[in-house]
């Protein structure tokens, strides 16, 4: 998908949670570390129909942005969008690095044709705050959720607000083919993936 009309832009949330509250965080971290999870994360965030003259933008809120370790930002061959409302407006800091003081900024800015390459897709990576907002705004037509599950006790204190197991939810669950054909053949897709003390699921959520 590339973006040519600033009044619909696609977005894709892309998060981990721990079923069944959807709790994502601990104490400003994540509560676990899951190897091939990560790993998912790069490849689905990464992958672009041509990488020549194509790539995806993350978005992100500053906190998550300052989580992500000195070394590995920003994150490589994306463009990588930092929210924060003390920003100014919408400035390139460096390449592939953009701060924003708001969703809309961010996404006038992407909608853009003189970019190097065209944006081909757009998710949305943390954190919760933004992520509670964008489940309800129309503009979000994809949820790529893992679901974590686990019998121990994790300690949690930052949960999604997100409505999808609810009786009059707006989301459906997809098939595992569906969930196959939006990220690409390429990326493997494991059941009931086990490491550690967590077994997980790669799932694809769309709005009815």
């Amino acid at each position: 998908m590339i973006m040519t009309e600033l009044s619909k832009p696609s977005i894709s949330l892309v998060v981990a949670a721990l079923k069944p509250n959807l709790g994502i965080g601990y104490q400003g971290k994540m509560p676990w570390r899951l190897r091939k999870e990560i790993k998912y994360f790069k490849d689905v965030t990464c992958k672009v129909s041509n990488p020549t003259s194509q790539i995806n933008a993350v978005i992100m809120g500053r906190k998550t942005w300052e989580s992500i370790p000195k070394k590995f930002r920003p994150l490589p061959d994306r463009i990588n969008v930092v929210l924060s409302r003390g920003f100014p407006t919408c400035e390139v800091i460096e390449e592939n690095i953009i701060h924003a003081n708001s969703l809309d900024e961010s996404l006038k800015y992407l909608s853009k044709s003189d970019h190097n390459r065209s944006i081909e897709r757009i998710f949305v990576i943390g954190g919760a705050e933004i992520y509670n907002t964008l489940i309800d705004d129309p503009r979000t037509s994809h949820l790529l959720l893992t679901e974590i599950e686990t019998d121990k006790e994790i300690p949690v204190d930052t949960y999604l607000k997100f409505p999808l197991y609810d009786e009059n939810t707006s989301w459906i669950k997809q098939s595992k083919q569906e969930l196959q054909s939006f990220v690409g053949d390429e990326i493997i897709l494991e059941d009931d993936i086990k490491e550690g003390d967590f077994v997980y699921n790669y799932t694809l959520w769309k709005r009815k």
